[in-house]
């Protein structure tokens, strides 16, 4: 197992190489691409998976991880120099990581060999598939990088592989309204993690993680430095914001679902949006250690964005778009658990996840493809019997993401929750009570509209009677190539949780199966809590999940569509709110959008009647005094000279005459000018 891990540098390397050769020979591979692109994946699947086996296997890393522990693997050389400073960049392979990378290959795997078939057909697929390798590889070296100046480098590779999938299909308006929504929306936090990063480097003089580790603890014992490194981190946070699609920039992920779905599931379930929670997560030597107000506004952003991305989601109609803000109100929980000092939860949530989201949307796919590409719920029904596969896959990824138990979600859910009541926080802990629960009650009230807003998309998908009869009649399941990766997705998004759940420190001595728990650990910040507050915790969350699900069930399985209207047009305000997302892009679309519409017009009508008018009034008086001074020139000054000329023509005639050549009028004039002289001379004394 050690060849793997001294040669981790092939699971980066290995995608990229893929990603230009389907690019270098797109005309050759045409429909084709899908086979490089899938054996290489899994290929790199399998090195990620002797990585993993390495770690473990070593005595050293196969225990608790702290965010300073040595890595098991690490490469670098010097980069650049600035002066004294030298700029490090390399690879390293730790616990962390070591989870990360099977994670993020096996659901690549997966999503490349399901688009083989969601993509047949296409006219660009080597370009989709030259940019999805091209993003997995991004994701890789982000989880990989030793520094922070080369996680930075994948992360903006990364919005730009997202650019190129959202608006894959560029010849429809909303795909390139939403790519562009997306790249700048995201480059407003990137802008404030950029300057984050300059402030890190000048208070520390240093961006790998092992020497953030060892210097943060004490430059923080400096009041003004411990409030440059706050702002750092703080600023580092809002690259998170953006990436992981926390309020206020959650507005793009919507709209990045005008992409193909397999890229929306690679995008919001193992790559883009999980690289913000896994910023907090790496960089957490800086976060744990600066003043506490930073870890407490990422508490509340991550609690309000889970509760307010779930409570819309109650209200979509579109099967994607549930699931797109489902996503963002799953960030929330482990940005939430991150701030709370969970960071074994926050970490142990995204990679639950990872598998039950991806299962979910490449579901989500299949029922789009069975259904004729119509994505809406209420055009759909009773498909279970149609599509029995993508109907059970389904169940899975639902029954992890409402937190059923026994499925992984239930279990790094619980996590989190437990971290929200056991927060430990100097300075909330002069706070009201309430205050201090809050957000714990959030989280349990967004695990109860968790339950309820996936119990409505699945009974409306699958249940009940089918209410658009055409598109009922030629549904039919998906290919192979798209059931596969399902199946195969379903079983981590089932299992996984069991490898972390902490019962087993009850009821069992195999150490084997408390293996997650055990690999990410961070002891100083996560507290030992009593086993009946495990089980409180874990009954208030089951009971949320279950109300949940029964809710959603009532009222659509038997209230019936006219009581449901009823109740509609009794709480209208209410609803309409939700249902138009709280009006926050009408917000940014009043506020950014308009205004700078409006400033350009203003100053387009500034630059033609001012600007221009000023230039134009320059080159008309330019265009006069030309004229005047062309005058002047030709009747003033061409008349002087010629004047002058023609005086000496005169003259020259003149005097012409008096050169006759005959001695005697010579000797006369010269006897008149002597005589003048004389004259002339007398007159003057």
């Amino acid at each position: 197992m050690d060849f793997f891990l001294n040669t981790a540098w092939v699971i980066a390397a290995l995608p990229l190489a893929v990603s230009a050769l389907i690019a270098m020979f797109a005309g050759v591979l045409r429909d084709r691409a899908w086979i490089p692109g899938t054996v290489g994946m899994l290929i790199t699947f399998l090195w990620s998976v002797g990585v993993l086996a390495a770690v473990i296997a070593d005595p050293g890393h196969g225990g608790e991880v702290l965010y300073n522990t040595v890595p098991a693997w690490k490469a670098s050389f010097d980069w650049a120099s600035f002066g004294p400073y030298t700029v490090r960049m390399g690879f390293q392979v730790d616990n962390l990581t070591a989870l990360m990378l099977p994670m993020i290959t096996l659901v690549s795997v997966c999503v490349q060999y399901y688009s083989s078939a969601y993509m047949h057909g296409d006219k660009r697929i080597p370009r989709f598939y030259a940019a999805l390798n091209l993003f997995t590889m991004a994701m890789l070296v982000l989880v990989m990088a030793d520094n922070l100046f080369l996680l930075l480098v994948a992360w903006e590779i990364m919005g730009l592989c997202s650019y190129l999938l959202i608006g894959h299909w560029y010849e429809q308006a909303w795909p390139r309204y939403g790519q562009i929504k997306a790249f700048l929306t995201t480059r407003v936090g990137d802008i404030g993690m950029m300057v984050g990063i300059f402030i890190v480097f000048f208070a520390a003089r240093d961006l790998t993680w092992a020497g953030l580790a060892e210097k943060v603890p004490v430059l923080v014992q400096d009041p003004a430095t411990a409030s440059l490194l706050a702002l750092g981190a703080f600023l580092l946070f809002t690259g998170a914001i953006g990436k992981s699609a926390q309020f206020p920039l959650h507005t793009w992920l919507p709209d990045a679902m005008a992409g193909p779905t397999p890229g929306s599931a690679i995008i919001h379930a193992a790559t883009m949006v999980a690289a913000g929670v896994y910023l907090v997560g790496r960089a957490f030597m800086i976060f744990g250690h600066v003043p506490a107000w930073v870890l407490v506004v990422v508490t509340f952003v991550g609690a309000f964005t889970s509760l307010f991305a779930a409570s819309i989601a109650t209200l979509r109609w579109d099967i994607k778009e549930v699931l797109a803000y489902s996503t963002i109100s799953q960030l929330g929980y482990m940005i939430m658990a991150m701030g709370l000092g969970g960071w074994t939860a926050g970490n142990f949530h995204l990679l639950t996840h990872a598998f039950f989201k991806a299962l979910l949307f490449l579901a989500a796919g299949s029922v789009i493809h069975a259904h004729h590409h119509n994505q809406l719920l209420h055009k759909m029904g009773g498909l279970r019997k149609k599509i029995p596969i993508t109907f059970w896959t389904w169940m899975v990824g639902y029954a992890a993401l409402a937190g059923i138990p026994g499925f992984s979600g239930f279990f790094s859910k619980d996590e989190l929750l437990l971290a929200a009541l056991e927060w430990h926080n100097p300075l909330v802990a002069t706070w009201p009570i309430w205050l201090q629960k809050l957000p714990f009650a959030m989280a349990l009230t967004t695990a109860f509209l968790t339950a309820y807003y996936m119990t409505r998309a699945t009974y409306l998908a699958f249940f009940g009677e089918p209410r658009d009869m055409h598109l009922y009649a030629q549904a039919h399941e998906s290919p192979k190539a798209m059931t596969i990766p399902l199946i195969i997705l379903a079983v981590p998004a089932a299992l996984y949780g069991w490898l972390g759940t902490p019962l087993f420190n009850h009821f069992t001595n195999l150490d084997w199966m408390v293996f997650i728990q055990n690999f990410l650990h961070l002891p100083g910040l996560e507290h030992h809590v009593e086993f009946s507050t495990e089980l409180m915790v874990t009954g208030m969350a089951t009971a949320a999940g279950l109300l949940g699900i029964f809710l959603g069930w009532y009222l659509y399985a038997v209230v019936r569509p006219e009581t449901r209207a009823a109740w509609i047009a009794r709480f209208r305000p209410v609803y309409t709110l939700v249902r138009n997302k709280y009006y926050v892009d009408e917000f940014y679309d009043l506020v950014a959008v308009k205004t700078t519409e409006a400033l350009s017009r203003a100053v387009a009508w500034f630059d033609l009647n001012v600007v221009d008018g000023l230039v134009n009034l320059s080159g008309t008086l330019s265009v006069y005094a030309s004229e005047a001074a062309a005058w002047f020139d030709k009747h003033v000054v061409d008349a002087l000279v010629n004047m002058w000329a023609d005086i000496a023509r005169a003259l020259g005639a003149a005097f012409r005459r008096l050169s006759t050549g005959y001695v005697q009028q010579y000797m006369f004039t010269f006897l008149v000018m002597l005589v003048a002289s004389v004259v002339l001379v007398q007159v003057i004394r």
